[in-house]
């Protein structure tokens, strides 16, 4: 593993950081095949920001041609928080709505004797159950910073690796940068391309999951019914009427149920 760094590593609490993660993950438990991305963790002094990279990628470029276009990313793992709480913000998606759950996330980690050295970094091990899974993680003394990728935090020292005990979702450290100034996200993260965040419960949220299940296509079956032409390709079959939406209704909650390994299974919905 090779981490590179843009300047010399003595690591200061009052100072701003950038840690970047890749994360691969399983959607699918059964064909168990793997994607990855990257995430970034912004760490200021005052505050904690974890998002993916696509999102800031397409900030940037929207910042630089002047053009507005949205971007909704099911599954994403996107939160902040006040630097040295457990106390959460997670933002997600439902199709392309955008919503913010408060979550209260504190983890009790065992620290285990167990060690390994990654280029001139001593790491250590230490496990938690959080969400309804084990995880196993590595972190480094020597960097005093007491976060790590997602919601996780609270061991003496960075989280550079973590994983969970079957396998399906893995953060691993490739950077570390310091910052200048906090970088402006209030065009992808508390907000999401002009659409706000709206705030409800985590009940409220799986409720809304399950409807989204239940009625698939329902924005475009309510303008069907209300007389508006509409011509589109799903699933490679054209859709023109409320009974080719009823045709294809399975096929999309085949696909939902397919995909959904939630990285918490213990706020997970069940769909039926």
């Amino acid at each position: 593993m090779k981490f590179f760094f843009i300047f010399i590593p003595i690591f200061f609490i009052s100072q701003s950081y950038r840690v970047i993660y890749d994360y691969s993950y399983v959607t699918d438990t059964i064909a168990k095949n793997k994607f990855s991305t990257r995430y970034y963790l912004d760490i200021y002094p005052q505050k904690v920001k974890f998002y993916n990279e696509n999102f800031y990628i397409s900030d940037s470029i929207q910042k630089q041609t002047k053009e507005n276009s949205s971007m909704t990313m099911s599954g994403s793992l996107v939160c902040t928080r006040v630097n040295g709480s457990d106390e959460n913000t997670v933002y997600k998606f439902i199709d392309s709505d955008y919503y913010k759950i408060k979550s209260s996330d504190k983890q009790r980690w065992k620290i285990e004797s167990e060690g390994k050295k990654v280029n001139e970094y001593n790491l250590q091990l230490a496990i938690t159950e959080f969400g309804g899974r084990i995880w196993k993680a590595w972190f480094c003394k020597e960097i005093n910073l007491t976060e790590g990728p997602y919601k996780f935090r609270g061991l003496p020292g960075l989280i550079f690796e973590i994983e969970d005990e079957k396998r399906y979702f893995k953060f691993k450290l490739a950077e570390i940068k310091k910052l200048k100034q906090e970088h402006d996200t209030k065009n992808f993260l508390e907000s999401n391309f002009g659409k706000k965040a709206l705030p409800v419960t985590l009940d409220v949220f799986n409720k809304l999951l399950l409807d989204a299940y239940n009625n698939p296509f329902s924005e475009i079956r309510t303008k069907m019914m209300m007389g508006e032409d509409y011509t589109l390709a799903i699933y490679g079959r054209q859709v023109k009427t409320v009974k080719d939406l009823d045709d294809i209704k399975r096929l999309r909650q085949e696909e939902i149920r397919k995909n959904y390994n939630p990285i918490e299974l213990s706020t997970k919905v069940y769909y039926k």
